[in-house]
Parts: structure tokens; sequence; C-alpha cells
């Protein structure tokens, strides 16, 4: 196990003895018992059509800059790095096994692995979006100025990314140069027309807020009853929060961000933990079915990957 690897458990680990301090573990085991069988698999539904969803914007993505494969190809390479990303403890990382995944042996490795990039990126900007635009329109003093300040960064440093730097670099860099070739195969799987766009900004948007939705149903199934305006607010932080490399998928720093954003006015320490626990579960099944595609196609070794990784050309 890589270090790397090491410090993110680590992290997770101190980050989630903090938050369970104030927990009761019986209490939280008998809350999450509680809840039906038939209403945690309708979670385990959404959840996972939810990252079908995400799988069919980044394959947008993709097929923009020039990467043509099939949906197919997406979905499965998409959900093994799901599972890379939950249980591969960082021996390779996830985003890279679906970049090379997407590539299928074709030689566009570079513009499939900055579709991954691309799609981080795009969606920071719509979770930053969402929760700008909740913040104007209900006006919740959930969030402090600084943070709103933060996700107005977030939102600007990706548009300028996007839409500014390549033109600005272009003028700097000479075409015929290496980094110059490098840098208009990244940028080119970066969409520009206002229509690929738009559909991306939108699905991403319908994806992040199932993602939302689907917070409102199970803090109601653990019975907290949480606005439409608390959670549009909120939950886009707690995301952001969760996604960035600190800690083993998020756990520690997802149960934090709940207390830290929702108690004690909207939920209890509990239920946060609760949420956290049913948020991960979900997780990790969802990404078993990556590592199940990786068995029947056969078609992903880790240590293949790490080789490819070391043995990667710089461009394509």
């Amino acid at each position: 196990m890589k270090l790397k690897a090491v410090i993110k458990i680590v992290i997770s680990v101190v980050m989630l003895a903090l938050v369970l301090r104030f927990v009761n573990l019986r209490s939280l085991g008998h809350s999450l018992l509680a809840i039906p069988t038939s209403t945690m698999i309708l979670f385990l539904v959404i959840f996972t059509a939810g990252q079908l969803l995400s799988s069919f914007k980044w394959w947008i993505i993709a097929r923009s800059g020039g990467v043509d494969v099939p949906w197919s190809t997406a979905v499965r390479a998409y959900f093994i790095g799901m599972f890379v990303n939950c249980f591969g403890f960082g021996t390779v990382g996830g985003d890279f096994a679906r970049g090379i995944l997407l590539a299928d042996g074709k030689k566009v490795k570079t513009i499939a692995l900055a579709s991954v990039i691309a799609d981080r990126a795009q969606g920071l900007a719509v979770l930053s979006l969402i929760a700008l635009i909740s913040v104007a329109i209900f006006g919740q003093p959930l969030l402090d100025a600084r943070l709103v300040y933060i996700l107005l960064a977030t939102l600007f440093a990706v548009i300028a990314v996007w839409f500014i730097a390549p033109s600005i670099i272009f003028r700097l860099v000479p075409d015929n140069s290496k980094i110059g070739s490098i840098l208009r195969h990244i940028f080119q799987v970066f969409p520009r027309s206002p229509g690929t766009v738009a559909a991306i900004t939108l699905i991403s948007a319908v994806f992040h807020f199932s993602q939302i939705g689907l917070h409102g149903m199970i803090l109601h199934s653990l019975g907290a009853d949480v606005s439409w305006p608390v959670l549009l607010t909120t939950i886009p932080f707690v995301n952001i929060l969760a996604t960035l490399p600190l800690s083993w998928n998020g756990l520690g720093v997802r149960e934090n961000s709940y207390v830290f954003f929702l108690y004690p006015a909207f939920i209890t320490r509990d239920q946060a933990v609760a949420l956290g626990a049913i948020w991960l579960i979900m997780l990790a099944i969802a990404s078993s079915i990556g590592g199940i595609l990786s068995v029947l196609t056969k078609d992903f070794d880790i240590e293949a990957a790490e080789k490819e990784l070391e043995t990667a050309p710089s461009h394509d």
C-alpha cells in the first residue's frame, strides 16, 4: 500500500473518531436497522442511476474531444474507476484507470485522461453554481461569506481554465513545440460549443439535484426533515469537500461536514454519522459493479495499469 493511501486512511480514521466521540453507537445502529430494506434498495437504485447519468455526461465530453467509443465502454470504464477508487487504496488512481480504459487501446490516452479532468472540473462548477444560486434565491445564512467566496472562486477558475486559458496559452506556446502539442491534446477535450456545454451542464445539474434529493430522502428516513433550501445551499459544499483527495472515499470528511453545516439546527450527530454510513454503503455497493465488470470483461488489471502509468508516453 502506498504512502498516499495510508495517509488518506489515517485522516479518515482521525476525522471519523472526532465525530464519533459524541455519538451513541447503539442508537446509531438502531437508526440504521430501522430503515426498511426496500427503502435502502430504492436509495441504491437512485444512487446507481445517478452514476450512470454521470458516465453519460463524461462520454459526451470525451466524444467531443475525439475519443470515439460507445457509451457502453464509458460505463464500464466509469464503474471500474469507481471500484479502483473505493477498493484500490491508492494502488492506481481510479481516474487514471477510467481514462486508460476509455481509450480502449486506441492512441487517445492523453485525450481520454484529459476528459476525466474536464468531467471533474465541470462537476465542481455545477455544484458551485447550484449552491450560489440557492444562496441568492433563498438567502440562507448557512454559508459564511468566506465559503461563498470559495464557491465563486471555484466557479470562475473552472470557467477561466475552460474558455480563456487555451487561447492565452496557445498564443504564448509555439504550435510545433512538444509542450504545445500536449496542451492542444488536453484542451481539445474541453467542449466549447454552446450546444455541448448546455447539454453537459443540464445532465450534470440533474445528476447533482438527484444526489441532493437523495440526501433529503435519507435524512427523512432517519427522522430529520431538512428543507430543500437548506439542502441546496449546504449539500453541494459537502459534496465538494468529500470529493477532495484528503481521505478514503470522503470518510470522516463527509460526516464532519454534515455536522458543520447541519448540526444542531437540523440534524443530530447520530443522524450525521448515519447519513455518512448509508452514503458509504451505497458507494461501496455501486463501486462493486465495477469489480464485477472487470472480472467479466477481463480487460483490467491493477498491476498492468500501474505499468501503463509508468511507461505511458507524454502524449499520443
